[in-house]
């Protein structure tokens, strides 16, 4: 069988609770895909919403949409998406530990969320099933069934699983809701990643606040900084949880600590300045001086006498060294001394 003349069935099926995937090849670039299609029964908004939102989408961190056939295998004529294969598994609860392994996972996973919500989407339906990890260690979130565009949020169904929906979402009536429901499902996701038993705050229905103290408990061997930002993605307003481009950015940090480097150029020679060697004083004799110190993720002046300029901006304590900058000792007019810069700033891969 040969669906819009270009896809041929590989064999598997599968079914799921509103769709049904088909693996296939494409003749044409001979690349395997997946043949997505509602279940009886569904209705066709579903994949209409699906398509609306990958449409939109761009991202290393979500899956693609190819391309959109008509079925007519089951007498009706039906609508079907074609997706890109993702040759991995899904994501299961309580497989995970907590170490640099998982905060890499919960980056990547944000890094998705974020470019979803650029692009003006709602998931709706984060959780571990809805999220694929492939052969080359790349997250690819997938099921866009319940997204919706963030400018129509609007629900007079409690749809979902329970656990990873906000607490807003429970409500019988006619609600509007943003795209921090989504932000609440990253931070249940999160927490079922390490265990198979949600804390019984997230357990209920509708979930409950759950403290800090009661988060922390329940994420042994997680670090401090990682439980306060599972705890405020879980915070029961939906204003105050972060937006997951800020989520990400801390995620970031955590796994970039301690993997800066400076090279520090001064009278001919070279200075490093890393994990292993954390400060550094420039003395540039009566002209003034400067002392910079790495924090494991930034390079902070600890110390700045006479007149010292940073890019041409007064250097005063606290202020953090740009990446790439002029270190200037003395006032225009005056015998000027200049000091070279540079870091090198680490990438998280992939």
């Amino acid at each position: 069988m040969t669906i819009a003349g270009r896809y041929t069935l590989t064999g598997g099926t599968a079914a799921g609770g509103m769709g049904e995937i088909i693996e296939c090849m494409d003749t044409h670039l001979q690349r395997p895909v997946i043949i997505k299609r509602l279940q009886k029964g569904i209705e066709e908004r579903r994949l209409l919403d699906e398509q609306k939102a990958l449409a939109k989408l761009r991202s290393k961190h979500v899956v693609q949409l190819y391309d959109v056939v008509q079925l007519s295998d089951r007498r009706q004529p039906e609508t079907a998406i074609v997706l890109e294969f993702i040759d991995g598994e899904n994501l299961e609860v309580g497989s995970f530990k907590p170490n640099r392994k998982y905060i890499h996972t919960l980056w990547q996973i944000a890094c998705g969320l974020r470019d979803i919500h650029e692009a003006g989407v709602i998931h709706r339906d984060i959780k571990p099933n809805n999220i694929r990890l492939d052969k080359e260690g790349v997250i690819k979130i997938i099921d866009f069934g319940l997204a919706r565009s963030q400018d129509a949020a609007k629900t007079r169904s409690i749809i979902g699983t329970p656990v990873f929906m906000a607490p807003e979402l429970w409500s019988d009536k006619t609600i509007s809701f943003d795209a921090s429901i989504d932000v609440y499902a990253f931070g249940a996701t999160a927490l079922a990643l390490l265990s198979t038993n949600a804390p019984r705050e997230l357990a209920q229905q509708p979930p409950v606040p759950i403290s800090l103290p009661a988060l922390s408990a329940s994420l042994p061997g997680v670090s401090a900084p990682t439980v306060a930002l599972l705890h405020k993605c879980l915070d029961p307003r939906p204003a105050q949880r972060p937006r997951m481009v800020e989520v990400q950015s801390v995620l970031q940090q955590q796994l970039l600590e301690n993997q800066h480097r400076a090279l520090v150029v001064f009278g001919g020679t070279t200075h490093h300045l890393n994990r292993k060697n954390r400060k550094i004083n420039v003395n540039a004799g009566p002209v003034g001086s400067l002392g910079v110190e790495y924090n494991g993720s930034a390079f902070v002046v600890i110390s700045a006498s006479g007149a010292v300029f940073l890019n041409n901006a007064v250097a005063k304590v606290g202020h953090v060294v740009p990446g790439c900058c002029v270190i200037t000792f003395g006032n225009p007019g005056q015998a000027r001394r200049f000091v070279t810069f540079d870091v090198s700033t680490p990438e998280v891969m992939p």
